[in-house]
């Protein structure tokens, strides 16, 4: 069996905690507190597209279901300030940081050959719609990049070591887009003549997903927020180890009839300035 890396990086991070439990408190806690981070960022999820017309009678194209192809592996860096409250072991941390989301997905799906110009255009000949439909496998990658400002409620536990928190993360998206490929087959109909199946080749495609006219119905928000939860450690004064995960709670697309889920988990380093 194998694991993801934040996993395995947060089994490692309440290791330590167990371990900084054992020894002593050095110092005291500053009122405000000043640091930069920055880490790895994996992101998984799926996505389902509804049905979408064509212009062309009796021609849609269907439903997709993307699946989840892996875990997509980005970053995360940027600033933060945190305000403690020593005696309540309280504190909110409010953050700025550049962030890169990778999501990969994969779908099969059989449509008919007039709901894609570009799988009409393999055939010699043109068909009516309903005479001949194409299976394809499309595999895509669709990446987000993006300004947040993270606003944490925490709590610091055992003898400070440990903290816990949670909060709103407001994204402001920088860009967007999607690089797919897509190969199959159009199936043969001998009902027609079209006795022999035609290939469809590995095609790549590159979308901008901030563009309406590229993008269509996939089109993403410019912003939107999510709720993040963490754990976090200091096993140095001037140092902080953390595990995060984020759900995008108001969505990512424009069209809100496409539904699916998407989570982000982060491990991040931080140097708390002096």
């Amino acid at each position: 069996m194998t694991y993801p890396l934040y996993t395995i990086a947060a089994a490692l991070l309440l290791t330590s905690t167990a371990a900084l439990a054992q020894s002593p408190t050095t110092s005291s806690i500053r009122a405000i507190e000043v640091g930069v981070k920055g880490g790895p960022t994996f992101v998984h999820g799926y996505t389902t597209i509804p049905a979408q017309p064509t212009g062309i009678a009796g021609v849609t194209v269907p439903q997709i279901d993307n699946k989840r192809n892996g875990t997509g592996v980005g970053y995360t860096g940027g600033a933060f300030v945190r305000f403690n409250n020593y005696r309540r072991k309280g504190y909110v941390q409010i953050e700025l940081t550049y962030n890169r989301y990778l999501l990969k997905q994969k779908t099969n799906l059989t449509l008919d050959v007039n709901a894609s110009p570009d799988l009409a255009a393999q055939l010699p000949i043109s068909f009516a719609p309903g005479l001949l439909n194409a299976t394809v496998d499309i595999t895509s990658e669709s990446s987000i990049e993006s300004f947040n400002v993270p606003v944490l409620f925490g709590r610091r536990l055992i003898k400070d070591k440990l903290r816990a928190y949670m909060g709103p993360t407001l994204i402001f998206v920088n860009k967007s887009q999607a690089v797919r490929s897509t190969q199959g087959q159009v199936n043969p109909n001998p009902a027609i003549g079209f006795s022999a199946a035609v290939a469809i080749p590995a095609t790549p495609e590159t979308t901008n997903l901030l563009s309406s006219r590229d993008a269509a119905n996939l089109e993403v928000k410019r912003f939107t927020w999510a709720l993040e939860v963490g754990l976090g450690v200091s096993p140095l004064k001037w140092l902080d180890l953390d595990v995060r995960y984020a759900v995008p709670a108001g969505g990512v697309y424009k069209d809100t009839n496409i539904k699916g889920f998407l989570g982000i988990a982060s491990v991040t380093a931080g140097i708390k300035l002096p």
